[in-house]
């Protein structure tokens, strides 16, 4: 017999796993349901900003995650002619590493095997409702104290609550990949640089991960078939990023495929005792590198808002507490995210006078690294 309270997780992803790891580190009974046949990281590399790297230290699993990890010293953005638009410099005192998402993933897959966590594979969640129940096919039912949608953009939790205001694609989406690294790859003037570069709509975005892998973002709008088309036609990419195409040559054979970007929003994260969070409840495009960060965030929060709490009754008003804590600073940094991508469709003179601008403005600066200068609820 146990007097632990119960929670099942629908979704096994980077938020799944790091609010499976808190709520078990904090005595809940946890099992994740995850529909792939492995917990499997979809996506090529991510950036792990301040704020994420404070919730895998709670979680005990920073040094696994962040080992090998790259660590860029500038943002830059680049021109079609591979002029420097702005060169932003990295404040050394905030930390920002870039890894695999597979890397990451491992890392907080072993922080909930540690904690006592309990993984099933092949199941899907279909649905849910505000008892702590998740629905699975064959009429099968979980029942737990709490119920948790980890389960991505397009939430079947969420769906089955009734939570959604909306939730869109953008114009805009991309082919992520990662590719071998090679020691010479960049120049003296490219070194610890995270490079941005822009050609009319179409983005060339280099982010080094570890010494033996960079991962490549080709970004395009929906309209431009030939850029989004799969297998990746390099040539094209080549003409329009010539300085780095010893890099595009390189991309290989591997499943890849061009993805928009979504945006959700919720009118809540929580129906009784079932939340969502993660691209469930606040999907945002990856333009600051939050997505994942916010998750984690999110889920390490949700975790210390249910501490003490031993009687199930008192889970709904846990859960409003959470959300009343953590949802301003999560929209504020969705609402910038979508901002930036804006200036994707201005005219490539205008997007430079308007990114150097807005890049050198303190205030504006604030904002953009606004999360990323945050102390997650749960993290010293």
């Amino acid at each position: 017999m146990t007097n632990k309270l119960t929670a099942a997780i629908a979704g096994g992803g980077i938020g799944g796993l790091a609010t499976a790891a808190a709520l078990a580190q904090r005595g809940w009974d946890v099992t994740v349901y995850e529909r792939q046949d492995a917990l499997r990281a979809v996506g090529a590399g991510i950036y792990i900003w301040e704020n994420g790297l404070r919730v895998l230290e709670a979680l005990g699993a920073y040094d696994e995650a962040t080992a090998g990890a790259f660590r860029g010293t500038h943002f830059e953005q680049r021109d079609a002619q591979g002029q420097i638009i702005e060169s932003a410099p990295i404040d050394t005192s905030k930390r920002l590493l870039t890894v695999p998402r597979s890397t990451l993933l491992e890392a907080l897959k072993n922080a909930c095997l540690r904690a006592g966590v309990k993984v099933v594979t092949r199941a899907e969640a279909i649905g849910a409702t505000s008892r702590g129940e998740l629905l699975f096919p064959n009429n099968e039912t979980v029942q737990a104290d709490l119920a948790i949608g980890v389960d991505g953009i397009w939430s079947k939790v969420r769906s089955a609550l009734g939570l959604e205001l909306l939730h869109e694609q953008t114009r805009e989406g991309a082919i992520r990949t990662m590719i071998p690294a090679h020691p010479d790859d960049f120049g003296p003037q490219d070194q610890g640089k995270y490079i941005e570069c822009w050609n009319g709509e179409r983005r060339f975005l280099i982010t080094p991960v570890s010494e033996k892998e960079t991962y490549l973002a080709l970004t395009c709008p929906y309209e431009d078939q030939a850029a989004r088309a799969v297998p990746v036609d390099k040539a094209l990419w080549a003409e329009s990023f010539p300085q780095w195409k010893h890099l595009i040559d390189r991309i290989g054979e591997a499943t890849v495929h061009w993805g928009a970007y979504s945006i959700t929003r919720c009118r809540a994260w929580s129906s009784g005792r079932t939340a969502i969070l993660g691209d469930a409840a606040h999907a945002q495009p990856p333009n600051l590198g939050q997505g994942g960060g916010m998750a984690m965030q999110n889920g390490l929060a949700l975790a210390v808002n249910l501490e003490g709490v031993t009687d199930k009754r008192d889970i709904p008003a846990a859960l409003e507490r959470w959300e009343s804590t953590e949802r301003e600073l999560i929209e504020h940094c969705q609402r910038w995210s979508i901002l930036y991508g804006e200036v994707t469709y201005l005219p490539d003179e205008v997007r430079n006078r308007v990114v150097r601008g807005a890049m050198s403005d303190p205030w504006i600066a604030a904002q953009i690294f606004r999360a990323a200068n945050h102390a997650p609820t749960g993290t010293k």
